[in-house]
C-alpha cells in the first residue's frame, strides 16, 4: 500500500472521531432525548405531562435516600437511581414548575431531622442500620409525604409521583359525599330492647383521610364540592334525587356505585325484621341503561374455585355464593387493585356491558370459569346444601368490579322531573337548580361499580377485639383497603387516571435463569442423596452416644472397639460432607460459568459481528481501487 492511501485512512479514522466527539456534545446540550426501551421506562405518560402542565403554583420535591450507607443492597441502589432519574425527567418536563433537590440523610444529622419531620419512614436493614427512601412534595403550605418507594410497586411509581403532587397542589381538602339506603352510622335503637347500631369500620377509616359527607336520600341536587360520591345500595331513590346523581355525573362528578343482589346489611336492619320480607336488591332504574351498566338485581353469582368455608348446622361446607377472592381474581397491572391479595364478596351480583354501548369497560375482579348465577329468592327459603347443587358453573367469567368510561348522556332529556307530591303537606314552591341541565357531558368520564355492599360491613371486614376496655379493630382482609383505593382513584383527574402501570426496569436474563433451574435439577438429586447419607449417620452416631450413656459406663477413655466404631462414623460424616460442599461448589461453578458466558456474548458479540462486517465491507472494496 502506499503512503497516499495510509494517509487516506489516517485521515478517514481521525474525521470518524471527531464525528463522534461532535455528535455526543450535541446530543448533550439538545433538549431532546429518545427511548428506545421496550416499555418506554423513561417517558413520561400524557397523563402526567397534563397535570403538570394545569400547576398554578411552583412545587418543590425533596428526595431523601440514605446513598453513602455502605450496607444497601444492590436491588435497593438501582431501583433509587431509577426513581431520582424519573423524579429528574418530571423535573424537565415541567418546564421550571417543579424544583428537585435530593438528600442523603446520614445518622444524627439535619436531613434525617427534616425527613422524620416530614414524615418519612427509615427501613432497617438486617445489620440494624436504618435506611431512608422517600420523597416530600411541597406546594405552597401544602405537603404530601411517600414514606417510602417500595419496589413492589415499582410498575406504578409514575402513578405514586404525579398523585403526590396533585394532592399537594390542590387548594382544599377532597370531599367524598355518600348517599346510602344503609345506615352507616350508627345510632341509638328504634325500639326498646333492641341494641344500638354502631358506625361502620370502614366510614371511620375513610374519615381519617378525607372529609366526608353523608347526603339524604332525598337530596335534590350534589354539591360541586365533592369530588367523589359513594352510592351504597340505591334503592327506592325518589326521581328528583336519580337526576341529582344524573347531573352530577354529567359535570364531571365521580361515582363508586356499590350495588347488591341480596344486601345481607339491608336484611339486618331493625326496620327489616318487621313486616313482610323486604327488597334487598339494589335497583337504580334509567341511571344504569344511561351509563351503560348491564345489571341483573336478581342475580347472585357464585364461584366453586373461590367459595368460602362456613359452619352449618349440616357442618363445614365450602359455600360458593360467599366468595373468598385470591389476587388472580384481581387485574394486577392496575394502581386500584395492586397489592391486594383478598377480598370476601358475600352473595353479590354482576354486570356487564350494556348492549350497543360505546362505552370502554375496564374489568377489575372476576370470578373463574367455575362460576353461575341463581335466583336470589331463593336464597331465602333453600338450605345451603340445596343451593350448592344448583348452581351450575355457565363457563363464563363473571365481572364482580369494573370501570365504566364514556361521554355520558343523561336518563333525563326532558330535564328535571316535577317535585314529586308529599301527602298532607301543600306543595312547596321549586328550588332552582344551582347548575344548568345538561343532555350530555362536556368530557370522558368514569364510574366505579363494585356488586356487592356486604364487603364493607364490619361483619365481613373486620374483627373486633376488647383490649384493656378499649375496642382494636383488626381487619380481616382487604376489603376495606379496596374502598380506600377505589376512592384515592377516582377523586384524582382523569388525567391521572389514564396513567396505568408501566413496565418493570428490572429485565432478568430469563434464559439464563432456565439455565440455572436446569443446573440446579441436575445437581438437587445427588445432593438430596447425600443429604439424607449425613442424616442417617448423624442418627447412627447420635444412637450410639445415647446407648454409651445408658450403659451408665464412667470411664473416661471408652474401650477401642467403641472408639473405632465412633471414628469410622466421623470419618463417614466428613467425607460426606466434602463431597456435598463438592456437588454445591459445581453447582455455584456451574451457574456463574453461565453468567460470564452471556456477559460475554451480549459485550462482544455484537463489536465482533461489526468488525468482520466492516473487514469484509473494506477487502471488497481494495480490489475496486486498485482496477482502477
Amino acid at each position: 500500500m502506499t503512503s497516499g492511501h495510509w494517509s487516506k485512512t489516517g485521515l478517514t479514522l481521525l474525521l470518524l472521531v471527531v464525528c463522534l466527539i461532535a455528535v455526543n456534545v450535541i446530543a448533550f446540550f439538545l433538549p431532546v432525548r429518545l427511548d428506545v426501551t421496550e416499555d418506554r421506562l423513561y417517558t413520561i405518560a400524557k397523563g402526567t405531562r397534563s397535570v403538570l402542565e394545569g400547576l398554578q403554583d411552583p412545587v418543590r420535591i425533596k428526595f431523601y435516600f440514605s446513598r453513602s450507607s455502605a450496607e444497601l443492597t444492590p436491588n435497593l441502589k438501582t431501583y433509587a437511581q431509577r426513581v431520582q432519574e424519573l423524579l429528574g425527567e418530571i423535573e424537565v418536563v415541567s418546564g421550571g414548575k417543579v424544583t428537585l433537590e435530593v438528600f442523603d440523610p446520614k445518622p444524627d444529622s439535619d436531613e434525617e431531622d427534616w425527613a422524620q419531620k416530614y414524615g418519612i419512614s427509615p427501613i432497617t436493614l438486617p445489620s440494624g442500620t436504618p435506611v431512608y427512601f422517600g420523597a416530600v412534595v411541597m406546594v405552597l403550605d401544602q405537603e404530601v409525604a411517600l414514606p417510602f418507594f417500595d419496589p413492589r410497586r415499582e410498575r406504578f411509581l409514575e402513578y405514586d409521583l404525579t398523585l403526590a403532587i396533585h394532592k399537594a397542589s390542590l387548594t382544599q381538602a377532597e370531599k367524598v359525599g355518600i348517599l346510602s339506603a344503609l345506615n352507616l352510622q350508627g345510632g341509638p335503637p328504634l325500639m326498646q330492647g333492641q341494641p344500638p347500631s354502631e358506625k361502620w369500620a370502614f366510614l371511620t377509616e375513610l374519615e381519617k383521610i378525607v372529609n366526608v359527607e353523608i347526603l339524604d336520600v332525598g337530596v335534590e341536587e350534589i354539591a360541586e364540592d365533592i369530588s367523589v360520591l359513594l352510592v351504597i345500595h340505591p334503592k327506592g331513590f325518589a326521581d328528583r334525587t336519580r337526576y341529582a346523581l344524573d347531573q352530577y355525573v354529567l359535570h364531571g362528578g365521580r361515582i363508586i356505585l356499590l350495588l347488591d343482589s341480596n344486601s345481607r346489611a339491608d336484611a339486618m336492619s331493625p326496620m327489616n325484621r318487621m313486616g313482610r320480607p323486604p327488597i334487598l336488591q339494589s335497583r337504580l332504574p334509567g341511571l344504569l341503561d344511561a351509563w351503560s351498566i348491564g345489571y341483573e338485581p336478581e342475580e347472585v353469582v357464585g364461584d366453586f374455585q373461590y367459595a368460602t368455608q362456613v359452619n352449618t348446622q349440616a357442618g363445614v361446607l365450602r359455600f360458593p355464593i360467599w366468595l373468598s377472592l385470591t389476587s388472580a381474581a384481581l387485574v394486577q397491572d392496575h394502581p386500584l387493585t395492586t397489592q391486594l391479595e383478598s377480598l370476601l364478596f358475600v352473595e353479590g351480583g354482576s354486570v356487564t356491558k350494556a348492549e350497543g354501548s360505546s362505552a370502554e369497560v375496564t374489568p377489575l375482579l372476576t370470578t373463574t370459569k367455575d362460576s353461575g348465577t341463581l335466583n336470589a329468592t331463593f336464597l331465602r327459603s333453600m338450605q345451603p346444601q340445596q343451593l350448592i347443587r344448583d348452581l351450575k358453573p355457565d363457563e363464563q367469567e363473571h365481572i364482580l368490579m369494573a370501570l365504566f368510561t364514556d361521554t355520558f348522556k343523561t336518563a333525563f332529556p326532558e330535564g328535571r322531573p316535577p317535585k314529586e307530591p308529599t301527602e298532607g303537606e301543600d306543595t312547596a314552591p321549586d328550588t332552582p337548580m344551582k347548575r344548568e341541565h345538561l343532555a350530555e357531558a362536556k368530557q370522558r368520564n368514569s364510574i366505579l361499580v363494585i356488586t356487592d355492599t356486604d364487603f364493607l360491613s364490619d361483619s365481613f371486614s373486620v374483627q373486633k377485639l376488647s383490649f384493656l376496655g378499649k375496642t382494636i379493630v383488626q381487619p380481616t382482609n382487604d376489603n376495606l383497603n379496596l374502598m380506600l383505593n377505589a376512592v384515592e382513584y377516582l377523586s384524582g383527574s382523569e388525567a391521572l387516571m389514564s396513567i396505568r402501570s408501566r413496565g418493570q426496569f428490572s429485565r432478568p436474563f430469563t434464559r439464563l435463569l432456565a439455565m440455572q433451574r436446569d443446573a440446579q435439577i441436575k445437581y438437587q438429586a445427588e445432593e438430596q442423596l447425600l443429604l439424607a447419607k449425613l442424616e442417617e449417620v448423624q442418627k447412627r452416631l447420635s444412637s450410639l452416644q445415647q446407648r454409651i450413656g445408658k450403659s451408665g459406663r464412667k470411664e473416661v477413655i471408652l474401650p477401642p472397639e467403641v472408639q473405632e466404631e465412633i471414628r469410622k462414623f466421623r470419618d463417614e460424616e466428613r467425607q460426606t460432607r466434602r463431597k456435598l460442599r463438592e456437588v454445591r461448589k459445581i453447582l455455584r461453578q456451574d451457574i456463574e460459568s453461565l453468567g460470564h458466558t452471556l456477559f460475554v456474548l451480549n459485550l462482544v458479540a455484537i463489536p465482533f459481528l461489526v468488525g468482520v462486517f466492516g473487514i469484509i465491507s473494506y477487502q471488497r472494496r481494495i480490489p475496486g481501487r486498485r482496477r482502477a
